[in-house]
């Protein structure tokens, strides 16, 4: 189950799980405070701080000047006085600028701008900060006018689970996908659902069916990632974004949220995912999950790293680059979405051994913490690594089994399969998986012509290489 989604589950439950210890977070920095183990809180309020944390800039100022943790600085204690308040800091930032600014001379006031060009609220804005847009404000960046649209979207009652009509279950998934040349999608990965699971397959359909106006570079369709929501409305209209009992835990949360708890501002943002409003004036999630993601919560920082991740278009370089700021944070911290993310990400990198190495460990991390995408993408490559001291295609069976309850609807697992089943050998599965896979394709209007070369080289009783998840 991918972690965010179990983390959506918890919110509703009404509790969070926080990551394990060992990297900076708000809770467990004001826990290494309050045990007077100061070297380790100010390396945690540091690192928050740095990513434009209010509270943790402030406590940075404080031991700068206490000289608490640090050798005092009054100059860093200053200039970290000035970027809390300039972030809505309280009265006591401003006693220390009015005590300490009297007695800065040139030299030293070069060392705060120094410190403001690097960590100021611009400066954050322009090297990590999503573009979040106010209610009624439109995005300063343009659509990438040659982007992935939807030709002919297909239609989720068609999809719909019998069960969930009979208990008149409503559901909202966002599935993330790669829309190929040929128009169709490929590789559906749900990463938001509620309820959990109820409706994860019958979304994959949706996006399966669908067709798309490929992205274009230079006048040529190439690849290009996608993501939407999928959103199933029942007649009946019980436990939809709509409903009393989600209304009332986004009402419980927000006051948290507000007065600055990292949890519930991940707990309100994911209500408000959830509620998925359309009224322009409504609060943004991403507001909230930015404010989470600067206390050290991982999921957070997943939640806003992926979307910039995937960015085309105008200043996308800019927008992948805050991506994987916030990406590897999580990644770094165990988050398994964000560690499957960030391989895809340096597996899309050429020429660099270093990246593909990371790619493996990141996605050996996340299986073994049960990521069902994790061990999907584990098991592509060690199918059919163009490496063969990487294959492992037993292993790659081994993992497949365990996720390919939610494949089943998608030819790529098919064709994992028999990627793996040739590398160990055993042709005729492979050329059965193989033929099933290309059955299933052709249904879904696939261009057929990789997947007939792939069955060529099985029917000749030889191994096929290359990476079948290659986005």
């Amino acid at each position: 189950m991918s972690k965010t989604r179990y983390l959506a589950g918890l919110c509703l439950a009404g509790g969070l799980a926080l990551s394990p210890a060992g990297r900076a977070d708000l809770y467990s920095a004001q826990q290494a405070y309050n045990k007077q183990d100061y070297v380790q809180a100010f390396a945690q309020y540091r690192e928050l701080a740095e990513m434009g944390q209010p509270l943790a800039q402030e406590n940075l100022a404080v031991m700068y000047v206490s000289g608490e943790g640090v050798k005092r600085d009054n100059v860093l204690g200053y200039a970290w006085a000035l970027i809390a308040r300039e972030n809505g800091g309280s009265d006591a930032m401003q006693n220390i600028i009015s005590q300490l600014e009297p007695h800065l001379v040139e030299s030293m006031l070069q060392r705060v701008a120094a410190v403001q060009a690097q960590f100021g609220k611009a400066a954050l804005q322009q090297r990590l900060y999503p573009e979040i847009l106010e209610p009624g404000q439109a995005p300063t960046t343009p659509p990438d006018p040659n982007g992935c649209t939807f030709l002919k979207p297909a239609n989720p009652d068609d999809y719909y689970p019998r069960a969930a009509i009979q208990q008149g279950l409503s559901g909202n998934v966002e599935v993330q996908y790669t829309v190929m040349p040929d128009g169709r999608a490929r590789n559906p990965r749900v990463t938001f659902a509620m309820p959990l699971l109820a409706f994860d397959a019958p979304a994959a359909n949706v996006i399966l069916k669908s067709t798309f106006k490929p992205r274009t570079q230079n006048g040529v369709a190439v690849p290009c990632s996608m993501v939407v929501r999928v959103k199933f409305v029942s007649r009946a209209g019980i436990a939809n974004e709509n409903s009393p009992e989600l209304k009332k835990l986004a009402d419980n949360a927000r006051p948290k949220a507000v007065a600055g708890d990292p949890s519930s501002q991940l707990a309100y943002g994911m209500m408000l995912e959830a509620m998925a409003s359309t009224d322009p004036a409504a609060e943004r999630p991403a507001t909230w999950y930015l404010k989470a993601a600067q206390a050290g919560i991982p999921s957070a920082q997943y939640l806003v790293g992926s979307p910039m991740l995937r960015a085309t278009g105008p200043n996308s370089a800019d927008k992948v680059k805050k991506g994987l700021f916030w990406i590897t944070k999580a990644a770094d911290a165990g988050q398994a979405d964000a560690q499957v993310d960030l391989a895809n990400y340096l597996l899309s990198q050429p020429g660099d051994p270093a990246n593909r190495a990371r790619a493996y460990d990141l996605l050996e991390k996340a299986a073994k913490s049960e990521s069902r995408e994790g061990k999907y993408r584990l098991a592509a490559l060690l199918a059919s690594d163009a490496d063969e001291t990487r294959r492992d295609p037993k292993r790659a069976l081994g993992l497949l089994e365990q996720v390919m309850i939610d494949k089943e609807l998608d030819p790529t697992a098919f064709e994992i399969r028999a990627a793996a089943n040739a590398t160990s050998g055993d042709f005729d599965a492979a050329r059965n998986d193989q033929g099933r896979a290309i059955r299933m394709a052709a249904k879904l209007g696939w261009d057929l012509a990789p997947q007939k070369a792939r069955l060529a080289k099985y029917e000749s009783s030889a191994a096929w290489t290359g990476d079948l998840l290659a986005l």
